[in-house]
């Protein structure tokens, strides 16, 4: 069993994520008033954007620590989650809360038992989802499993949504349009996937609703058509 799973993005009209030249102001209110409206047990994050929540402080590790790369699930204190993607262990967390969400942490064994000493002491629970390459069907069964996560929402960026979205693991995209056009080559996308297009097929999409919000966006929401991938 995996959680219900929910990519949301805020997207120009070609695609790009969010950038500076965009010109809107209180642009994060775009993307977290809708994502506030979507109820989700758990949301789900890339190692860069950890890094916005994650410790500023560099703490020390010890030598030669020796702990089982086991997942380790600390004392339930909140009844929602904030999931980040760290797999090489890079960021450090003062506490295992992030607001309201307690904190996961989604790891390889390639991290060293002093890193998952460090999460111990702070009390933050990690899991498990590989050896060196994450497998993100393991990481979304045992988010169910361990965490009784239902639904869950993917809040990017491209390349971790992307991952998602060629594992088949996606449900639903929720995708609030901005009424601009980006035009900027090579600068990231919604769904960062790979180079070329090789033996993958499109994923295609169901319209599940549309609302126009804030006067000019558009708040579109799809289902994943399963069979047709």
């Amino acid at each position: 069993m995996k959680p219900y799973i929910i990519c949301h993005m805020l997207g120009s009209v070609d695609g790009r994520i969010k950038q500076d030249i965009w010109g809107l102001k209180n642009s994060s209110r775009y993307f977290e008033e809708t994502a506030e409206k979507i109820p989700a047990g758990a949301w789900l994050v890339g190692r860069i954007t950890a890094q916005e929540f994650s410790s500023k402080k560099q703490y020390p590790l010890e030598d030669d620590v020796d702990v089982p790369k086991e997942d380790f699930v600390a004392e339930k204190v909140s009844e929602t989650f904030s999931v980040f993607i760290d797999p090489s262990g890079k960021c450090f967390w003062d506490s295992n809360m992030v607001s309201t969400e307690q904190v996961i942490v989604v790891l390889t064994e390639k991290v060293s038992g002093a890193y998952l000493n460090h999460l111990r002491s702070k009390n933050v629970s990690y899991i498990f989802g590989g050896k060196e390459e994450l497998d993100l069907q393991v990481v979304v069964e045992k988010l169910y499993r361990l965490f009784n996560i239902k639904t869950l929402r993917i809040d990017g960026g491209g390349h971790v949504n992307g991952s998602f979205l060629k594992a088949g693991l996606i449900d639903e995209f929720s995708l609030v349009l901005a009424p601009v056009a980006d035009g900027t080559i090579g600068s990231p996308t919604v769904f960062e996937v790979e180079e070329g297009y090789g033996a993958r097929t499109a994923t295609r999409f169901k319209l599940k609703s549309v609302e126009t919000i804030y006067d000019d966006f558009l708040w579109v929401r799809y289902m994943v058509i399963k069979d047709k991938q």
